[in-house]
């Protein structure tokens, strides 16, 4: 679903609170006499019709389709005509909304990326300043003084130049000097972009000193604990999310009679695997550890992934 296309309708007073939630697209207008009977019929019927992309008898010109959910009702206008409504059986808008950062007293939300564009924007700049003068100095120039026919034997290579003039000098100017301030400035603002980002030159591949031998995973934690702790963030954020996703689901099958379920049996767990690589040997002796201590074996079995 495109974002232009989603509209939540917020409470005038607490914006946690969505009234009602409206999906605008736009499809081929039906021929007349089509349009009642294309709205009727029953909920897995609507799968098989023709979408906004397909063509259907009759119809020529596009028409503005609005679908309103609030926790009542559902209704469907097609430019501004109501073509269809019915009962909300679920008892509430069946919407999930996921906040990439959650940001005090606002509904969408703030991006990851946003405070990473000043930053690429000086990079790219001074990226392209290099480019340019790579480009416009990147052959060196020969200036030659008491040389005789000096710019009518141009520089190639084994080319030689012979003079009597003990005064005789060629001087060479131009190309790429080395310019260290600039490249310094470049790796702050990538090393600036790392650390709002939090995901290290290491863990994007970018290798370039030695950094020990990481064999352990508590080496690892320490080298991306930045990395993690992001990682751990978003699977709080988007399991919250998935789990009520998926409960919604089982009620809204459990109200069509398809699949009845209870409300306790709705609640799902995720378990997330550990990002960093594991040794199986070294969780095998853990868990024998933890027996040997009196841990009941299904606790054992079910960190173990049994």
């Amino acid at each position: 679903m495109e974002p232009a296309r989603a509209l939540p309708l917020l409470c005038p007073d607490d914006w946690r609170i969505v009234e009602a939630y409206a999906q605008c697209y736009r499809t081929d207008k039906p021929a007349a006499g089509v349009l009642r009977s294309a709205e009727k019929g029953r909920w897995w019927e609507k799968l098989f019709r023709p979408t906004a992309g397909e063509p259907r008898p009759g119809g020529e010109q596009s028409s503005l389709v609005i679908e309103l959910i609030t926790p009542d009702r559902w209704q469907r206008f097609r430019d501004g005509v109501l073509v269809a409504e019915g009962v909300n059986s679920l008892g509430l808008v069946p919407l999930v909304h996921i906040q990439n950062a959650a940001v005090p007293f606002e509904y969408a939300g703030t991006s990851d990326v946003e405070p990473l564009i000043p930053l690429q924007d000086e990079l790219n700049t001074r990226l392209s300043d290099r480019a340019n003068r790579i480009a416009l100095q990147s052959f060196k120039m020969y200036l030659g003084k008491g040389i005789e026919h000096f710019n009518d034997l141009p520089v190639a290579p084994g080319r030689m130049w012979m003079t009597d003039n003990q005064d005789a000098e060629v001087q060479e100017f131009g190309g790429d000097a080395d310019c260290p301030s600039e490249s310094l400035h470049i790796q702050d603002v990538r090393e600036a972009m790392d650390k709002i980002s939090g995901v290290s030159p290491i863990a994007a591949g970018a290798i370039k000193n030695r950094i020990g031998r990481l064999t352990s995973a508590a080496a690892l934690r320490v080298t991306l604990i930045s990395l993690l702790a992001r990682t751990d963030k978003k699977r709080t954020t988007y399991g919250l999310d998935l789990a009520r996703m998926i409960e919604l689901a089982l009620a809204w099958l459990d109200r069509a009679g398809l699949f009845h379920t209870d409300p306790g049996e709705r609640q799902i767990e995720l378990h997330w695997p550990s990002p960093l690589p594991e040794n199986q040997l070294e969780k095998l002796q853990e868990a024998e550890a933890k027996a040997r201590l009196g841990v009941p074996k299904e606790v054992v079995l079910k960190e173990l992934g049994y």
